[in-house]
């Protein structure tokens, strides 16, 4: 999977978990705001029970309700009783039986003939005991009780809990979202950058050509060629401006092979193309007393591949063994069959990489870190051109290395059954 999808991947799983947090969590609250809402009713239930009791046992209070009740076809006691010591001593009782069951609440209470009252049955926040109809020998009177602030009285009861659980989700919402705004900002600068690049590197192609041609002339001039200061001058041009070509060109093919720009992919023998581009290193070796050896112990070599990327993607693994290398190198590349693949191993014996490098070799521009001082040149994206190339063909590439005894490249390629 390639970066980009494996980011975008990333992110959608994320706000999937999040979004499902906060589902969680809002279910959770709903849940026990239930909870606390039973708790409550049953509290209440039981308080009223409590109030009736005490009025039961108060022979004078159940005298004035009953003759409020009585008189003059009223509905309610709260409208002929409010200034009365009864309906205070009343008050007191509930006051009483709703602190003993830890119901703190602004609180309304009335008792009524439920025949007449209009308002009975309307209101959600209201309880009703029907004990009353014992009490005082009436049918249809009850106390009823109504709390204005029963949601606020709920919530407070689920207390820090439920103030911690909105605080967290919405901690996690706005960093999830301070995430995405940087991460697309991050890809915008990184495409910027690449396309920057890109273009900088194609202008820089036309120039390197002219120094190129113009170097060529100069260099052919009978005066230049008897100069000896001057034909070294000649070469110095001539050997920086094939480093330079070699760079522009490594910068063009990763770019293309970036976004996905591939030659026209054929059927290749990759064991072939492998011995190929081994021996056009013999004479470079040589001249640095090393070897490069190529074991060929595959019977079936064929992939489909583009070839000039697949040779260029070798090349650089080659490259990298002699320029990472302090000694006489010594490179060893195998090809074997393994279950339906080709096995390609490039061994060498350069300078190694620490454990802690190796899972970021491949990125694009990584470097392995070597102090103030680079001995080798480079742009850093020649492993990462490699396992471009490698991944576009549907194969695999891995890496061991040791500090000092050397770096091991294993390419593991589908076979391709076309002849």
């Amino acid at each position: 999977m390639k970066k980009g999808k494996l980011q975008l991947v990333l992110i959608t799983l994320t706000f999937i978990s999040l979004v499902a947090l906060v589902g969680i969590q809002v279910s959770w609250i709903i849940r026990a705001a239930n909870m606390q809402e039973k708790q409550f009713s049953h509290s209440v239930n039981l308080a009223m029970k409590k109030i009736v009791e005490k009025m039961a046992d108060d022979q004078s209070i159940c005298k004035e309700v009953a003759n409020c009740i009585g008189k003059g076809g009223t509905s309610s006691c709260y409208k002929s009783m409010y200034n009365n010591v009864e309906w205070s001593k009343v008050d007191s009782i509930v006051k009483f039986a709703l602190d003993y069951y830890d119901i703190n609440i602004d609180y309304e209470f009335d008792i009524v003939d439920t025949r007449k009252d209009a308002d009975y049955m309307v209101c959600n926040k209201s309880y009703f005991s029907d004990d009353l109809e014992s009490v005082l020998l009436q049918n249809a009177i009850e106390l009823k009780i109504r709390f204005p602030k029963k949601s606020e009285f709920i919530l407070a009861q689920i207390g820090i809990m439920f103030i911690s659980s909105i605080f967290l989700i919405a901690l996690v919402s706005l960093s999830f979202l301070i995430i995405l705004k940087y991460y697309k900002r991050e890809k915008a600068l990184y495409m910027s950058t690449r396309d920057f690049i890109n273009n900088i590197t194609h202008e820089f192609k036309t120039p390197i050509t002219n120094i190129a041609l113009a170097n060529s002339m100069i260099s052919k001039n009978e005066k230049i060629m008897q100069d000896e200061k001057l034909n070294q001058y000649s070469n110095i041009i001539k050997a920086e401006h094939k480093k330079l070509k070699n760079r522009v060109e490594g910068l063009l093919d990763a770019a293309r092979i970036e976004n996905g720009n591939s030659n026209f992919c054929e059927t290749i023998n990759i064991c072939d193309l492998i011995q190929c581009t081994v021996d056009s290193y013999h004479v470079q070796l040589q001249e640095l007393m090393g070897e490069i050896k190529y074991e060929r112990l595959s019977e079936k070599c064929t992939v489909h591949a583009d070839k000039e990327q697949f040779q260029t993607a070798i090349s650089n693994l080659i490259d990298n063994a002699i320029k990472y290398c302090e000694k006489t190198p010594s490179i060893v590349i195998r090809t074997f069959d393994k279950n339906d693949t080709v096995m390609i191993e490039i061994e060498d014996n350069g300078i190694g990489i620490k454990q802690e490098h190796l899972h970021q070799v491949f990125e694009k521009y990584y470097r392995v870190p070597t102090g103030d001082i680079h001995n080798v040149k480079g742009f850093g994206i020649g492993l990462s051109t490699v396992k471009a190339i490698i991944e576009s063909v549907r194969g695999e590439i891995s890496i061991q290395s040791k500090p000092g005894k050397g770096t091991k490249f294993i390419i593991k390629l589908p076979y391709c059954t076309e002849s």
